[in-house]
C-alpha cells in the first residue's frame, strides 16, 4: 500500500529525505506512523514518546520504554505523569505499577517527586490502592535507613567520647610510658630514647633525622592532615556544593552529607 511504501522510504537510513518537508507532509495528512518513523531516524525518543502520549498509544509507549528506557530514564518520568492522569484506560494501571517499580529500582526520582507527580494534578486518577505497595516499600526503606543511621551515630558518639576523654587525660594527667622495646628494631630500649604520646617508643638512633613524629603513625596522621586540608579547600568551593545539590536525587541527603564532612567550617592548620 502507499502508506507501507512511504514508511519503508522514511525508515531507509540511506534515503535522501528533506526531514522538515517530510514532517509537514506527514502532519498535514495525519500520518502518525510517518511522523514516528521520522523521529526514529533522528533518534528523538522524547518526541516519539510525546507523540504516543498525545494519541494514547499505550502499546508503543510500553515498547518505547522497553527499548530505550534504560538509556533514557527521563522517559519514565513523562510516562509516569501520563499513566497518573489516565490510570483507568486499558492496561494503564499495570503499566503505572511497572513504571513505579522501574523508577524505584533505578532511583530515577525521589519518593517526594513521585508522589507529587501522582497527585499533583486535578486530573490525576490515582488512588491509594494503586500505589500502596510503592509507598509501603519506601516507608520500610526509610525506616531501615533511619535505624542504620542511628546505629552509626551511636557508634560515632561513643568513639568521640573515648577520644575526648583521652585528650583530657593527656592535658591533665601524667603519661606513663611502659614500653621496654624499640618499636622499630624491637631491641630492648636504652638511653637515649624517644617516647611519643601514641605510646610508641624508639631508640634515638633508630629515628635518625625524623624525630618530630612517630614513624609508625606517620602514614595515618598524614592521611588525616590531608583530609583536613581538603575540607578547608572545600569550604571555599560554594560552586561545587551548588552543583552537587542541583544534580542530586535527594537534596536533603546531599546537604546532610556535606554537613557531616564539615565543609563550611574553616579549619586552621598549624604546620608542625
Amino acid at each position: 500500500s502507499p502508506k507501507e511504501r512511504a514508511l519503508d522510504l522514511l525508515r531507509d537510513p540511506h534515503a535522501s529525505i528533506d526531514w522538515d518537508r517530510a514532517y509537514i507532509l506527514c502532519a498535514s495528512n495525519n500520518f502518525n506512523e510517518g511522523i514516528a518513523a521520522l523521529y526514529e531516524q533522528r533518534g528523538d525518543v522524547a518526541a516519539l514518546l510525546d507523540l504516543y502520549i498525545e494519541h494514547d498509544d499505550v502499546y508503543n509507549i510500553r515498547k518505547l520504554l522497553g527499548d530505550h528506557g534504560e538509556k533514557h530514564p527521563d522517559l519514565y518520568i513523562k510516562a509516569l505523569h501520563y499513566f497518573a492522569r489516565n490510570p483507568q484506560h486499558g492496561d494503564n494501571r499495570q503499566l503505572l505499577t511497572e513504571c513505579l517499580e522501574t523508577i524505584e529500582k533505578c532511583n530515577i526520582m525521589s519518593p517526594l517527586r513521585v508522589l507529587q507527580a501522582l497527585g499533583g494534578s486535578e486530573n490525576s486518577g490515582v488512588t491509594l490502592g494503586m500505589v500502596r505497595g510503592y509507598i509501603m516499600r519506601q516507608i520500610e526503606a526509610k525506616t531501615t535507613r533511619i535505624r542504620d543511621n542511628e546505629k552509626v551515630i551511636e557508634s560515632y558518639t561513643k568513639e568521640y567520647q573515648t577520644h575526648h576523654e583521652q585528650m583530657e587525660d593527656l592535658k591533665s594527667k601524667p603519661v606513663v610510658f611502659q614500653s621496654t622495646k624499640c618499636t622499630s628494631c624491637m631491641a630492648p630500649l636504652d638511653l637515649p630514647s624517644v617516647h611519643f604520646l601514641c605510646k610508641h617508643s624508639y631508640h634515638q638512633r633508630c629515628l635518625g633525622d625524623v624525630a618530630d613524629s612517630c614513624p609508625k603513625c606517620q602514614v595515618q596522621n598524614q592521611m588525616l592532615e590531608d583530609r583536613r586540608r581538603r575540607q578547608e579547600a572545600t569550604a571555599k568551593r560554594h560552586d561545587l556544593f551548588s552543583e552537587k545539590l542541583q544534580t542530586a536525587n535527594d537534596g536533603f541527603d546531599e546537604i546532610a552529607e556535606w554537613f557531616s564532612k564539615s565543609p563550611f567550617t574553616f579549619v586552621k592548620l598549624v604546620d608542625q
